[in-house]
């Protein structure tokens, strides 16, 4: 298949959240399957492969850049005249491939809203920086199958008589590509998903092409400056009109999110648990009707893990590498883990550790409440990692003052010490309110580290409770949203920490479990085929 991406940010080239994570690992799985991958992107700023969620890659000069098309008119309007392009805003789009192995990338480069820009969001404008690069690649295509049409007519002309009438693309040029299947991704490509299906400038042409919407956030609908929850009853968007000119005030007010739910043909989000969570009040944020309306074409497809980036074997970024039949070595990296905060060193002493934003969704309030007791009744050392709220923060820099040999805490994020915390803590714990996707307890399971989690999101579809009669399983679990709940849990791992041979097995099974990106590929690839087929029945 020629399957075409679309995202606001996309590794290593742009990198502030998950999203381009997925970029970057789940395209390079699919050209595995051997699927041609492409992305359409904006180019900000300069490109620099030096991101910080990417290290070690090259960086990437302007110069390599290749000019795929300059000037493309990109109209501001909606014109009477499907060829009258009114006011347009012009753009260049550009490309650039590291190797036969990743990849192409399309940049879509405009001066003014993206160059020019120091952050990849955060603007007030970034409803018409996002429906820009919807309606520029939209245009693109266009540009790609007038420019294609053209050449096949030239060809047919100059055909003999006697020779059969080929097929659609055979007498296409061999630069010519047009995608079977786009795959948008979170609300600012919403756009495109309505656009493409509604605007009669794009419907007729991309009416064959299914279009799959990957969410990853159902929190964040369009431009934040706008609330699209409280929006007052007769400016609430529900996706009926067109949407207004780029530069129209009201395109603020559009839920692209909403209209990109409705539109696609096939939408997904990062775990199966959260298919069904969305579909309530608690988890849809004010969508979860439509949602339920459209759940017939509703998929569950967990994130997966770069099984080579993070491999405990070679990884550099901690002390002593190890597999799962190397354990004794894992312990040199517990030793580590405590000497860099502070703590006594002790291979016996269970370490439990929390990485990443310290904020509500993680939890961290019920975690409150109870570490105080836990640590009152039992004995362990605590680490706590990453930035976020400041009440948080506090509360962990007092645990730590209080107990100074037991607990400790870097209260700002950072990009190496996670890897650490994975290779040498016994236990990483997740209490999280929700958790669509659960990404660090597939990484902390790969380092060997034991996940305690929150039954939400994807950690509710990977994490399978230990059983000591059994030996099966990977972690330990609590449900309800409930401090309790937690200290059970916590009491529950630190019982089996004792029993040394348990543990163990406990370990093992947490490191061979395949939570690989070439899994995850491989149910994007089956949702493909599902939505092409689906596609064409109702067309028939």
């Amino acid at each position: 298949m020629k399957i075409l991406f679309v995202s606001a940010e996309v590794g290593p080239f742009s990198s502030v959240g998950g999203l381009s994570q997925v970029m970057s690992f789940l395209p390079k799985a699919l050209i595995k399957l051997g699927h041609d991958v492409r992305i359409f992107t904006p180019k900000y700023g300069s490109v620099d492969g030096t991101a910080p969620n990417f290290p070690g890659t090259p960086k990437v000069s302007p110069k390599e850049l290749k000019i795929e098309l300059e000037n493309l008119e990109i109209p501001i309007s909606h014109p009477d005249i499907l060829n009258n392009l009114n006011h347009s805003l012009s753009c260049n789009v550009k490309s650039f491939r590291y190797s036969p192995h990743d990849p192409l990338v399309y940049f879509l480069e405009n001066r003014e809203y993206y160059e020019q820009r120091a952050n990849v969001y955060g603007y007030a404008d970034d409803h018409v920086r996002f429906a820009l690069l919807s309606k520029g690649c939209l245009e693109w295509l266009l540009q790609k199958k007038e420019e294609g049409g053209r050449q096949k007519a030239e060809g047919y002309a100059n055909l003999k008589s006697e020779t059969p009438f080929p097929s659609s693309f055979d007498l296409l040029p061999s630069g010519h590509w047009w995608p079977d299947l786009i795959h948008c991704n979170d609300w600012h490509t919403g756009y495109l998903i309505d656009m493409a299906r509604r605007d009669p400038r794009y419907k007729e042409a991309f009416k064959d092409i299914p279009i799959v919407y990957t969410v990853h956030n159902f929190k964040h609908q369009g431009n934040g400056v706008w609330d699209f929850r409280f929006a007052p009853l007769d400016k609430k968007d529900t996706g009926k009109n067109l949407l207004p000119d780029l530069l129209d005030d009201k395109l603020i007010e559009c839920n692209a999110l909403l209209r990109g739910i409705i539109n696609a043909d096939a939408v997904n989000t990062v775990s199966k648990t959260h298919v069904e969570e969305v579909q309530t009040p608690e988890y849809g944020e004010g969508l979860e009707e439509i949602l339920k309306k459209n759940n017939h074409k509703l998929f569950g497809i967990l994130n997966g893990l770069d099984r080579e980036e993070f491999n405990p074997a070679r990884d550099k970024k901690i002390k002593t590498n190890y597999n799962y039949r190397q354990l004794f070595r894992r312990a040199e990296n517990k030793l580590m883990l405590q000497k860099e905060f502070k703590l006594p060193s002790d291979p016996r002493m269970p370490l439990f550790a929390i990485s990443g934003r310290m904020e509500r969704q993680k939890g961290i309030e019920i975690l409150m409440e109870v570490l105080p007791k836990l640590m009152e009744n039992y004995k362990f050392q605590f680490l706590a990692l990453g930035g976020g709220e400041e009440s948080f923060r506090q509360f962990f820099v007092e645990l730590s003052q209080k107990y100074p040999d037991r607990a400790a805490v870097y209260p700002r994020p950072s990009f190496s010490l996670p890897r650490q915390i994975f290779g040498g803590s016994d236990v990483v714990v997740m209490p999280s309110q929700f958790e669509p996707g659960g990404i660090v307890a597939l990484e902390a399971m790969r380092y060997g580290a034991v996940p305690l989690v929150r039954r939400t999101g994807g950690l509710n579809d990977v994490i399978a409770d230990f059983d000591p009669d059994t030996g099966s399983g990977n972690g330990f679990s609590f449900s309800a949203f409930d401090p309790w709940g937690l200290y059970g849990a916590w009491v529950e791992a630190l019982t089996v920490y004792r029993q040394r041979d348990l543990w163990k097995k406990l370990v093992v099974n947490c490191m061979k479990e395949d939570f690989s990106w070439s899994k995850a590929a491989g149910e994007y690839e089956e949702m493909y085929k599902q939505t092409q087929n689906s596609k064409v029945k109702s067309q028939n």
